[in-house]
């Protein structure tokens, strides 16, 4: 797994409008989705090919994913970070 940065969001895409995430997220970098970013998981899809939703926040929140967003388990969202250059939780 080639990624440089993980971006962890947790809150719906408007929260973060004014930052402009589409400019800070790179073609290498990954993106997942906890707490009640779940919920607009859809808006976040054009951002990154590497989209990843914590299997425990959709099961809480209910919700049920799109194609192209990947549920992962505890374990592996500490893999996936390990396995990055870096991490950002906004």
């Amino acid at each position: 797994m080639n990624i440089n940065t993980v971006h962890m969001l947790s809150k719906p895409y408007s929260y973060y409008s004014t930052i402009q995430l589409d400019k800070l997220i790179a073609s290498h970098d990954a993106l997942l989705l906890i707490g009640d970013a779940c919920y607009d998981h859809a808006s976040y899809m054009g951002l990154s090919d590497k989209c990843y939703m914590l299997e425990s926040c959709a099961t809480a929140r209910a919700i049920s994913v799109d194609t192209g967003i990947n549920l992962i388990s505890d374990i592996e969202w500490v893999a996936l970070v390990d396995n990055a250059k870096k991490s950002i939780t906004w």
